[in-house]
């Protein structure tokens, strides 16, 4: 994934589209902007912005909780 591609990220059970607005060169850290929020009032929301952080075994995590982010290139 590079700066610009637009993605469909799933976090905590809600899918929302997004974009790539950073990306690291081996595509590991990523800033994750979309409108709205994702979360929940107990463990916290990202407003509009997400930083993601791919682990050994491949899987995206937020950077605040560790949470899986499941993130895939968006239908047109």
């Amino acid at each position: 994934m590079t700066r610009g591609d637009v993605v469909q990220i799933t976090y905590r059970g809600r899918s929302v589209r997004a974009m790539v607005l950073l990306a690291s060169p081996n595509e590991r850290s990523l800033m994750l902007g979309f409108d709205g929020a994702l979360g929940d009032a107990d463990r916290g929301l990202f407003m509009g912005a997400m930083p993601v952080l791919q682990d050994d075994a491949g899987v995206y995590r937020d950077l605040l909780h560790g949470d899986e982010v499941v993130i895939a290139k968006a239908q047109p």
